[in-house]
């Protein structure tokens, strides 16, 4: 029988009725319990936010590192001294082993996704890449990229899909995107930020504790690429301070004593970039790119959708800043960025709390309060967000889609919309 590396040995002196218990919803726990099955390791998907299945008779108990400890199930693992390993090391575990294509992980408290994005992007001038962000599974060549899945979170579980992806495309590189922490998977390894950290786990753990997993379970021989603020050792650190090693402007790109201009395109505000591709680009040398090959690859880079996104539609300029990570902070940054020009829409909130903690309603309404005047329509997405309607003179909408749809109809050629909605983008 297959075991895992963290799986104890049973010395027989007790009955075991199967050795894995993976801890979740069905959902999140079943694909590891699925894989666990195929390698012959006998495992099972207990879900524990509402039930409360009983966890003695299995050797090993794998629960999802936000978990908190006070979960009757997480408890009751810990007073029977069971080995207990989070999602992330499991995956690992399981994705061991020879492969024909280089593995890199991303994740940090912001930037995450862009940061992906834009590795895969640069990989992809060498040969196919496959990634996985909040926008899905993509299939990157030259680069340009084509969604295969759509609507996968980015917890550890998904990284099996996406290993399995690139298996399949025969890639060269994958590049996940990773909640709170990195699998040991990744031959490459990025801390984007530590900035703007906040607590999980019911409170009682950092996020940046559980992220430091990239480093603890980071196997042998693997380079780790970190931003100057997560404050560690690093074998390449990108940020603009005296300890940035790879750092960039919106005109050029540094590493050390050299340089390489860059030619980005006009649809974004490259401000807001400027840290994810100083993450992209240090990652990329780190793997043997050099800095012009780099630069060359990120010519008329015009910004991802929603991530500070300008596009014309239907003759109406929107700024698209709906995403995974957003916050009031990011939400004012769009409001000054589309200043000037006729009336404004703003469409903000969030499709699901869930979404990486949900959105700090009372930030967001102190700050739509002090600057309601500027905004000519304001929507209001999600339920946390319609008792405030009535105050704010807002209307309301369910979702992303319908928020932007109630805007454009109520605006014209030459108006403006800002769309700042919390969700998996």
């Amino acid at each position: 029988m297959h075991r895992l590396p963290c799986l104890p040995e049973s010395d027989g002196s007790s009955e075991v009725t199967s050795e894995v218990a993976v801890l979740d919803t069905i959902h999140g726990a079943g694909l590891i319990a699925e894989r666990m099955r195929e390698r012959g390791i006998e495992a099972a998907a207990l879900e524990v936010y509402h039930n409360v299945p009983d966890v003695s008779g299995y050797d090993l108990v794998v629960a999802p590192v936000h978990l908190p400890p006070e979960n009757p199930v997480h408890k009751e693992a810990r007073c029977l001294g069971k080995k207990v390993v989070t999602h992330h090391r499991a995956v690992g575990d399981l994705l061991q082993g020879k492969r024909d294509f280089r593995a890199f992980e991303v994740t940090g408290t912001r930037g995450k996704t862009t940061t992906a994005l834009i590795l895969a992007q640069i990989l992809s001038s060498r040969g196919t890449v496959i990634s996985h962000t909040t926008r899905g599974i993509e299939i990157w060549r030259d680069g340009k990229s084509e969604v295969v899945r759509s609507g996968l979170s980015i917890t550890p579980a998904n990284v099996i899909r996406a290993f399995d992806a690139a298996e399949e495309a025969s890639s060269d590189d994958l590049v996940c995107e990773v909640s709170l922490g990195g699998t040991g998977l990744a031959d490459f390894g990025v801390l984007t930020s530590f900035v703007g950290d906040y607590k999980i786990a019911g409170g009682t753990l950092w996020a940046s504790t559980a992220k430091l997993q990239m480093v603890s379970l980071l196997k042998r021989g693997s380079k780790l690429i970190a931003g100057e603020d997560v404050g560690i050792s690093a074998d390449v650190t990108f940020g603009a301070g005296p300890r940035g090693q790879v750092w960039c402007t919106p005109r050029e790109i540094l590493a050390g004593e050299e340089r390489a201009s860059l030619n980005l395109g006009e649809s974004f505000d490259p401000e807001s970039y400027v840290a994810a591709i100083s993450g992209a680009a240090a990652a990329a040398l780190a793997a043997g790119l050099d800095l012009e090959e780099i630069a060359s690859n990120l010519v008329g880079f015009d910004g991802l959708g929603g991530r500070m996104k300008k596009t014309w539609q239907d003759g109406i300029l929107v700024f698209d800043n709906s995403n995974s990570g957003l916050r009031a902070s990011g939400v004012e940054a769009a409001l000054n960025r589309a200043k000037g020009g006729e009336r404004v829409a703003l469409v903000t909130g969030e499709e699901a709390e869930t979404v990486c903690e949900g959105m700090d309603v009372p930030a967001l309404i102190e700050l739509l309060a002090r600057r309601r005047r500027e905004i000519d329509l304001l929507i209001l997405v999600g339920e946390r967000l319609k008792p405030h309607a009535p105050g704010l003179l807002a209307l309301t909408a369910p979702d992303l889609d319908s928020g932007l749809a109630k805007a454009k109809s109520g605006l014209k050629k030459g108006d403006r919309v800002i769309s700042c909605v919390k969700c998996f983008r």
